[in-house]
């Protein structure tokens, strides 16, 4: 399909949407407008009627009071005289069609002039429009009564004028019937049409239809839909809405109250006639709409052949570019429209086009000087695995000239023992969407030697966008392969020296701590002896001792003592790092309750808050970690001896992805820059004379916490108390 006949098409589309939707938009407005139109029309003519309704309804009723108001009293006393009164009263006589009615106060007839051949009704006061004039001396109009027509049909309307005396009492009535069977004063009202097929009708209270143009639609009850906006009507609603008829028909129904009665004037005109207009006015509309888009597309074709003539100009230069030189190759412009925009927009492309593709040429003799001089083996290989081209190292890696490598297939270059692995690389390209590839394999030189060479593949895109062929390059790494297998071997030997070496110094340790175990074992007895010796003489011959030789004595015995205690903790460090490490699951906090609960038990004048929080439980061994539990507890325990109100805190902390549990005191502390002592043997920060001790019990903790491959620290200062992490892995 043509541009220009896409073009055609394309606007000829979005202008008829366009006329569519606003034909659509307008149609519907003025539809609406003419259906309020209408509603507002029918509504202003059923007003209207009510209006003449209400001013005859008042207009009789008046004429019968203004009768009511010159009866002579001597009337209401002989009936004689009152007919004589009723019948000189010929205008009101002509109103209401000779049905003219004189009742005394106790609603006795006194006189009548009237049609009817039998009259049902003797005395009046049993009906309520008779009651309701004598108790408020105001003139009425009844419902629909029987009570003057002789019949017991429901067909009469009363007009009722109380007849009162000069002190305003009740005297009796004039009263003036409607026989709504007959021809009437209301009737014409019922004549009354809404355009050509309308009809107007008075609707009661009891939706009984009292007044209608068709004689027999009067006296029965009103359908539903009508009976309902009569409540409405009755309600204050003044308006139009659609109704269904008698016979199923759907009528367009205007209602308004009247203001001397609550009867309801309701005026219905057929839907479809009522609406004829717009169905007029729609056509009309769809018709003008349908000519408008049949000559929009005259226009729009014109046009777009007008509009696409430089167009289709341009395509022919293009079809014809190729025999074109110079500046012939350039699309003259004619104008300073879009179209030259575009033309001088295709002269710039066009020029770039020649541009690079001269740079295009001189690409490709640069990629193939760098091609042929490349310090590393390169060749062009089609999918098929078959050498197109290679380059001049890539001869000298496979030790062959350049013819006889055309054609060739890779593979015959690679080493037996690789081509499996080299028959997958194509697949694995393919597999992975193109993506480039990196292997090591050895390559059989001409001369028959093995060559290894890092060798990189990576896919040539074609115009048709699968894989046309492959660029291989192939790097010489022999020399490399050798210098590695060299540093293998040195690895291989330096791996077995530091094994021999590690043994060696194992063993050393194992002799150390037998060393150090019989060395501390062995001055057991000779202290334990000291000892002995001088409790014996200060048991014998300490009362006959001089003061300052008693004093030696002693001191010798403290010594012995110290050195039993130094020696103990001496077998007790030994045993830690001999013993086999026996890991389970441990809760801290449990052997932390009981430590404090002995200490506690062991001194319990001593005030001392305990705080041991629930921990996470730890892998370790749990006689070695009582130990060091013991030992920190012990030490927080040893040096708050002194404050008044002694904490001690044992808890965790997560830090750094692992859990390092503390005990915290408020003791005495220690200088944090003699940190790097702490966990030596016999290192001690505090004298003797303050704080006994032998120096070991850290150290024990330091061996045991570094069996089990933590760590552990701590942070201190002089009268502030010590807090020691340590961590469990």
């Amino acid at each position: 399909m043509k541009l220009r006949t896409k073009l055609i098409i394309l606007v000829s589309i979005l202008v008829i949407i366009l006329m569519v939707v606003t034909s659509r938009i307008t149609l519907g407005y003025l539809e609406r407008h003419l259906h309020d139109s209408i509603a507002a029309q029918q509504t202003a003519t059923v007003v209207h009627v009510a209006t003449d309704i209400d001013s005859t309804l008042r207009s009789m009723l008046e004429l019968l009071t203004a009768s009511a108001r010159v009866v002579p009293p001597a009337a209401l006393a002989d009936p004689s005289g009152a007919k004589a009164f009723l019948e000189s009263r010929t205008g009101l006589r002509t109103l209401f069609n000779n049905h003219l009615f004189v009742v005394d106060a106790a609603g006795n007839l006194l006189a009548e002039v009237t049609n009817q051949e039998v009259r049902r009704v003797e005395n009046f006061s049993g009906h309520a429009f008779f009651n309701k004039a004598r108790a408020t001396r105001k003139p009425l109009i009844s419902e629909l009564t029987t009570c003057c027509t002789g019949t017991a049909n429901l067909r009469e309307i009363v007009f009722i004028s109380p007849i009162l005396g000069k002190n305003g009492s009740f005297k009796g009535a004039l009263l003036g019937g409607i026989d709504l069977s007959e021809e009437n004063s209301l009737s014409r009202f019922g004549r009354i049409t809404v355009g050509n097929k309308g009809f107007t009708r008075i609707i009661d209270r009891n939706h009984m239809v009292l007044i209608h143009a068709e004689r027999e639609h009067t006296l029965i009850k009103a359908v539903p839909e009508v009976a309902r906006l009569v409540d409405a009507a009755r309600e204050g609603y003044v308006g139009t809405r659609e109704t269904k008829g008698r016979y199923g028909d759907i009528l367009l129904t205007s209602v308004t109250k009247l203001g001397s009665k609550d009867w309801v004037v309701a005026a219905s005109y057929p839907l479809a006639v009522a609406y004829e207009p717009v169905k007029v006015v729609r056509r009309l509309f769809i018709i003008s709409t349908v000519v408008a888009i049949l000559g929009v597309l005259v226009v729009v074709s014109l046009s777009m052949q007008y509009l696409t003539r430089p167009i289709l100009a341009l395509e022919r230069h293009i079809n014809e570019l190729s025999g074109k030189k110079g500046k012939e190759r350039l699309v003259p412009v004619s104008n300073e429209d879009e179209l030259s925009r575009l033309t001088e927009t295709f002269n710039t492309m066009l020029a770039e086009i020649d541009r690079q593709t001269e740079s295009l040429r001189e690409s490709e003799d640069r990629f193939r000087g760098a091609f042929e001089q490349a310090a590393v083996g390169m060749a062009i290989i089609d999918r098929e695995g078959l050498l197109i081209r290679t380059n001049r190292r890539f001869c000298d890696i496979a030790g062959r000239h350049d013819d006889d490598l055309a054609g060739l297939d890779c593979l015959a270059l690679v080493h037996p023992e690789d081509r499996s692995a080299a028959r997958e690389i194509m697949p694995t390209i393919a597999a992975t969407e193109g993506e480039p590839l990196t292997r090591e394999l050895r390559f059989t030189h001409g001369t028959g030697r093995t060559v290894w060479a890092n060798t990189a593949f990576s896919p040539v895109r074609g115009r048709s966008g699968p894989d046309d062929s492959f660029i291989m390059v192939v790097e010489d790494v022999t020399e490399r392969k050798r210098a590695e297998e060299e540093i293998l071997r040195l690895n291989s030997d330096l791996e077995q020296r530091v094994a021999d070496r590690t043994a060696a110094l194992e063993n050393a340790n194992r002799e150390l701590e037998a060393f150090s175990y019989t060395v501390s074992h062995d001055l057991k007895a000779p202290a334990r002896h000291i000892s002995g010796i001088v409790d014996m003489v200060l048991e014998d011959w300490g009362g006959c001792m001089e003061p300052a030789h008693r004093e030696l004595m002693e001191r010798v015995a403290a010594a012995a003592g110290r050195m039993q205690s130094m020696i103990d903790g001496l077998l007790e460090l030994s045993r830690v790092g001999s013993d086999e490490l026996r890991r389970q699951e441990v809760r801290p906090a449990d052997l932390a309750r009981e430590i404090c609960i002995e200490l506690t038990a062991a001194e319990p004048a001593r005030r001392v808050d305990w705080s041991v929080k629930d921990v996470p439980p730890a892998n370790a061994d749990p006689e070695l970690l009582m130990t060091v539990l013991e030992n920190l507890l012990g030490n927080a325990w040893k040096y708050t001896s002194r404050n008044e109100r002694a904490e001690v805190e044992f808890g965790c902390e997560y830090c750094s992805g692992k859990h390092m549990y503390y005990v915290r005191d408020n003791g005495a502390g220690f200088d944090i820059r003699d940190a790097q002592r702490l966990f030596a043997p016999f290192q001690r920060f505090h004298p003797a004379s303050e704080f006994e001790g032998n120096g070991i019990g850290l150290a024990t903790v330091a061996r045991i916490i570094h069996r089990h491959g933590g760590t552990i620290r701590a942070e201190s200062a002089p009268g502030q108390g010590a807090t020691f992490y340590f961590s469990l892995s």
